[in-house]
């Protein structure tokens, strides 16, 4: 019983001290800001990627990028049946992320990346049906990119 107590006091302390933040937090993602912005693209990605970066315009933060995004969105046959008729579909959405860093001191050069989210659908009787099942992973794609791009600008 007390060897349990012993081991179960040594873990407890162990953890607690180990500072854990989550990767997510505001703490390691809200110290950049965006002076410039250009966007370019699939409307619809645009826009979620535009309400997630909105906070970071003018936050007067120390780093300070201008930044440019170009998204594109492609929908493409990923298999058929043999009387080739499409059963699946791969959705892919890109973001081309070129950015500078805004530093007086420092003569900074033009930085690319790109990133990029796929998904493979099953093909729905029903069109409405698939419409809506296309729009919501679009959305949750643009989503996981943007959080990436955050990320990205937060650690650089």
């Amino acid at each position: 019983m007390i060897r349990k107590l012993i081991i179960y006091l040594f873990i407890t302390v162990t953890l607690a001290s180990c500072e854990y933040t989550p990767i997510y937090s505001d703490k390691n993602t809200g110290n950049f800001e965006i002076s410039n912005f250009r966007i370019e693209g699939e409307s619809q990605i645009n826009e979620v990627i535009q309400n997630r970066l909105s906070k970071y315009f003018n936050t007067n933060s120390g780093k300070k990028y201008v930044v440019s995004i170009i998204t594109d969105y492609e929908k493409n046959s990923a298999v058929k049946d043999v009387t080739g008729k499409t059963t699946s579909f791969k959705l892919v959405v890109n973001l081309n992320l070129i950015y500078n860093k805004v530093d007086p001191k420092e003569n900074n050069k033009e930085k690319s990346i790109t990133f990029s989210e796929k998904q493979i659908i099953k093909r729905e009787q029903n069109n409405y049906d698939q419409n809506n099942y296309e729009n919501i992973l679009i959305k949750n794609m643009s989503e996981l990119i943007i959080d990436k791009v955050i990320l990205h600008l937060a650690r650089i």
